[in-house]
């Protein structure tokens, strides 16, 4: 069966990581991706992960400042699909290559740019590098968590319990205070979702009008999207249920050292479970015989639960260190409780478990022989995807792709002027259930809120605790809700009637809890074969399927710890809090849905779709590779100081404390550097570089160093601790709508992150605030032909829960 986006021709003009891993994306589910590299081959060919992202792509050089390329280039895109490009700002405009100058060559194209900081006039022109954004946007200071949360440090507020530091011995990566840098490049590991996810949609807007779209996002975005949940600011803080401390750098995260000196991460943490399996001189099984949620030991997401937290970490650590990794991971397996021990992306791409499910493949590379590396990460049940072969040698079909150019005739629109519907927003019209559980499930709803599709949130009646924290909160905004009794007849005759008028039913149940209640894909396909069901996981389909799977397990599973916190310089692991294990999951279940509505508008068949956080995790590790015989491949590690990949790609500390990222990548800029600094030249070994530029940049303060390397074209950012902070007041992003101004019960206004993709003319659209558990329920229940009575003979039964604004916060506080 041909994947989801068969038959569609994609011009990738792109460079660096975000780009390359949206077309990876593309390729791997069908579409021929036909890379375009300038003719010396493109400057940053040399990073590990373009053994990866370039798979399965023809490669051709071209010369788009030559008369002639750009002519070549034209006639390309006549017959082409989607361009994607990571040019700054104006440079496709300048090379006449522009949306609306592709728009008069092929009306039907869709154009992705993925610029730095897209259109923001203060941070337009700045250099582009992924780790020059994490400075200028301080998400360097997000790894391991704000003092309070980030949320409190947004509004000036020290947090619950300010007279508390973290437990002692307590340590994440390396151990000293500031800034850090993750080996994850979070801005553009977001930027890739949402440009692919703005692609999707850009599809599926032209299926239904006819028209081409622009797609425009950014490494700011993706950095914005990195910390969705985290960067709030609402009116009262102070409100009941919305502060949660695992963001909080005083917390512990389940992160424990064993008697093999392996670490393993425990989560959620459930210390009766840890001592009693620990209480004699070998490894207990113990099964509990409550749920996570029913526990009266369980450690809450409330302040109490960051006291418990530290006191009971001394103790957790002593447990966990007198036995060895494996005997933890087996006991927890047996008792359905979540650790994982954590490992490299050697060892997770070795997992022959990953291998058989397909999220981890294997090819014949021409260089290198056969490796192994991240599979495909979108799971389509009729239009499946496969990696379609390794990556070739830049300008390895450049006399094929010419030819092709050469012999093109010129583009005739095949949609004729107001033959088709408008779509105000590309999701406009479709109606999406969401059952999905705490974060990894609603984020995917909220997106694709965001994308215009009407979102019903279907909560337990339960459900008023979560949905009222600040978790609760940022996944839910756009969207309106349901509260339903599901263990009530009546309950699920409700959810069977919302089921008819929807077009999406998305979940993130564990296996078979659908099935138990009659709403797995293979039972509802009968009766509505248009429907996109979509189903995530927190592992691959193996034997890992059952256990409880969280975000962090997951990033300790592939590698994403392992490398963040530069284990293999001898540090700890570092769970990072801008990790998108459960966003990033929730980001490809979206991709996965709007592909499948595209298919649907094509074809008239639905489907189901799914992916995993584990699949999210491999993505995000996808620089490494291994060799068929499990020796890694070739990339860069973070130092063990974590203060970058190499002497040239790193922060210094200046004269007054502030933090400086350097990011001269190209011998050229290396020369600036040299010359702007002065003292030393390229003959410097790179372990005594480092040495030597810390020295010098320890002498001036940081805007000293900044304007200076600056002036001599020396790519240079300072590490902005505040711009989580400046964000919200800043009216260009409010214009912009980087942030967002809503408004939701009880925590009053509401804002966060806003539009991380841009369309037009089909638009992305924030529709409402976050809605509260049951806040819509009869007004939703009207739309489906309930009476009033009828509503309220439900909730008398028990069967839902009607809980409007005025009432809602009242509900929350009992």
């Amino acid at each position: 069966m041909p994947g989801v986006f068969d038959g569609l021709r994609v011009l990738d003009l792109s460079s660096g990581i975000a780009g390359p891993m949206t077309t990876m994306l593309l390729a791997d589910n069908g579409a021929q991706v036909t890379r375009i590299e300038p003719p010396g081959g493109d400057p940053l060919g040399h990073q590990s992960g373009y053994r990866v992202w370039n798979r399965g792509k023809r490669n051709a050089r071209l010369d788009l400042q030559s008369d002639e390329g750009a002519e070549r280039f034209r006639s390309l895109a006549g017959g082409a699909d989607i361009i994607v490009d990571s040019f700054a700002s104006g440079t496709t405009a300048r090379l006449g290559i522009d949306h609306d100058s592709m728009l008069r060559v092929n009306p039907r194209i869709i154009t992705c740019s993925i610029t730095a900081y897209g259109d923001h006039p203060l941070h337009a022109d700045r250099p582009g590098y992924d780790g020059l954004v994490a400075a200028r946007t301080g998400l360097l200071y997000d790894q391991k968590g704000r003092r309070g949360t980030a949320m409190e440090y947004i509004g000036g507020r020290p947090g619950p319990f300010p007279e508390f530091d973290a437990p002692e011995g307590l340590v994440r990566g390396t151990d000293r205070k500031g800034p850090v840098f993750p080996r994850t490049s979070w801005p553009s590991i977001g930027a890739t979702y949402v440009a692919t996810l703005g692609i999707a949609a850009a599809l599926r807007a032209r299926e239904v009008t006819g028209e081409g779209q622009r797609v425009t996002t950014s490494l700011l975005q993706g950095a914005l999207a990195a910390v969705s949940l985290n960067w709030q600011r609402v009116e009262f803080p102070d409100a009941p249920l919305y502060w949660m401390w695992p963001i909080d750098s005083r917390s512990i995260e389940g992160l424990y050292e064993c008697a093999d000196g392996r670490w393993v991460h425990h989560w959620t943490v459930r210390p009766r479970w840890v001592f009693a399996a620990a209480e004699g001189d070998e490894l207990g099984e113990v099964v509990l015989d409550t749920s996570y949620r029913d526990d009266p030991d369980r450690l809450s997401m409330e302040g109490d639960g960051l006291l418990s937290g530290i006191f009971l970490h001394p103790l957790l650590t002593e447990a966990f260190k007198k036995f060895p990794s494996a005997a933890w991971e087996a006991a927890a397996g047996s008792a359905g409780i979540g650790v994982t021990t954590v490992r490299s992306p050697a060892e997770a791409l070795a997992d022959g478990s990953f291998l058989a499910d397909g999220c981890v493949v294997e090819v014949d590379d021409p260089e290198v022989g056969r490796i192994r590396h991240v599979g495909t990460v979108l799971d389509f049940s009729a239009t499946p995807g496969e990696v379609q072969g390794p990556t070739l040698p830049s300008g390895a079909h450049t006399d094929e792709v010419l030819a092709e150019a050469d012999a093109a005739r010129p583009h005739r629109s095949t949609a004729a002027a107001g033959a088709h519907p408008g779509l105000a927003h590309p999701l406009e019209g479709v109606r999406v259930l969401d059952l999905g559980l705490g974060v990894a499930g609603p984020f995917t709803g909220r997106v694709l809120a965001d994308l215009g599709a009407d979102v019903i949130k279907v909560h337990a009646v339960h459900d008023t605790y979560w949905a009222g924290t600040h978790m609760g909160l940022g996944t839910n905004r756009g969207k309106r809700s349901i509260a339903l009794n599901l263990k009530h007849e009546s309950g699920r005759q409700v959810l069977e009637r919302l089921i008819e008028r929807a077009d999406v039913v998305t979940t993130n149940w564990r296996p078979g809890a659908a099935a138990r209640l009659g709403i797995d894909y293979d039972t509802l396909r009968t009766r509505y074969p248009r429907l996109v069901f979509c189903n995530t996981r927190g592992y691959e389909k193996g034997p890992r399927s059952d256990l409880p799977g969280t975000d962090q397990n997951a990033a300790a599973l592939t590698g994403t710890e392992w490398e963040d916190g530069a284990c293999d310089a001898g540090n700890p692991p570092l769970w990072s809090r801008s990790n998108m294990g459960d966003t990033g999951n929730a980001l490809l279940a979206a991709i996965a849905i709007t592909s499948a509505l595209y298919h649907r508008d094509r074809t008239g068949e639905g489907q189901e779709v799914g992916t995993s956080i584990v699949n999210a995790g491999l993505l995000h590790t996808s620089y490494a590779w291994i060799h068929a015989d499990g020796s890694p491949g070739d990339w860069a590690h973070v130092d063990a100081g974590q203060f970058g990949l190499s002497p040239y790609y790193r922060m210094y500390e200046c004269a007054d404390g502030i933090w400086l990222f350097l990011a001269a990548v190209s011998g050229e800029e290396r020369g600036r550097l040299f010359r702007a600094v002065g003292g030393f030249g390229g003959d410097v070994p790179e372990d005594e570089a480092a040495a030597l530029l810390a020295s010098r940049f320890s002498e001036k303060p940081a805007a000293e160093w900044f304007a200076a390397l600056d002036e001599a074209a020396v790519p240079v950012e300072i590490v902005n601790e505040e711009f989580c902070r400046t964000i919200f007041d800043d009216p260009d992003a409010r214009r912009l709508h980087l942030v967002s101004e809503t408004w939701s019960g009880g925590v009053g206004r509401f804002e966060d992150p806003g539009l991380l993709v841009n369309l037009s003319p089909a638009h992305a659209v924030i529709q409402r605030g976050p809605c509260l558990c049951g806040e819509h329920s009869r007004e939703i229940l009207r739309e489906h032909g309930f009476s009033d009575a009828e509503v309220d003979v439900l909730v008398k039964e028990g069967a839902i829960l009607d809980a409007p604004v005025e009432t809602a916060g009242a509900a929350r506080a009992e």
